[in-house]
């Protein structure tokens, strides 16, 4: 009988932990198909926010920097919020994208929002060159500004590179 119970607990961990990583990965894939990711920014000691001044014209825009470091290894990600995003942008004055949102759109896009902690056990060449292309479109969900209960997204570019190997 106990022989029994033990096979059961020994068979039922080893269901959860094979799940648990299929759904990972799957969750990995997800975020690769998509078209919008938001990754929250909290202030903890790995993510940091710098004000950026422009050495030209001062303007009524904050544009700032984002920087996030992995804990388990030496990775670091940066974001930046500019007044244009590219060249294509600037040229059609289309301005990027500052706004507050509710509780009500984060539990919305719950699953293309990203923890930076679960980023810890990939490597930089799958986040940067998979997850983070150029094609896609970044928010920053800023919870360290919160306004009457709203949090603010910011628009933001990936500047980290993806390398080239030969």
């Amino acid at each position: 009988m106990i022989k029994n119970k033990v096979m059961k607990t020994i068979l039922y961990t080893l269901t959860i932990l094979f799940v648990s990583i299929t759904a990972r990965s799957q969750e990995f894939e997800y975020l690769k198909k998509l078209d919008t990711i938001y990754i929250e920014f909290k202030g903890k000691k790995n993510e940091k926010k710098h004000s950026i001044q422009t050495r030209n014209a001062p303007q009524n825009f904050d544009e700032r920097l984002y920087s996030f470091s992995l804990k388990k290894t030496l990775i670091r990600l940066n974001f930046e919020h500019w007044k244009f995003i590219n060249w294509e942008k600037k040229e059609a004055n289309v301005v990027s994208e500052v706004r507050k949102v509710d509780k009500l759109f984060l539990r919305k896009h719950k699953r293309e929002i990203i923890k930076i902690c679960y980023l810890e056990k990939y490597n930089y060449d799958e986040i940067v060159c998979e997850l983070f292309s150029p094609l896609k479109v970044f928010y920053i969900i800023d919870f360290t500004e919160k306004i009457k209960g709203n949090v603010v997204l910011y628009e933001v570019i990936c500047i980290n590179s993806c390398p080239v190997y030969e």
